[in-house]
């Protein structure tokens, strides 16, 4: 479901398990992808952390 909801970021290893793509920050321009992405995960497994400025 995250590799739909924003391919960008994430992916498919070889047994068909999401992979993150980016290394490091997401990207400012792909954070409401990422946000999407995390709350339609069905099994919870990705968190969204927020530095604070």
């Amino acid at each position: 479901m995250c590799a739909i909801a924003a391919p960008e970021l994430f992916g498919s290893d070889d047994y068909g398990n999401a992979v993150l793509l980016v290394d490091g920050d997401v990207p400012l321009d792909q954070h409401s992808k990422a946000m999407r992405a995390a709350g339609n995960c069905p099994e919870g497994a990705i968190t969204i952390e927020q530095d604070s400025i």
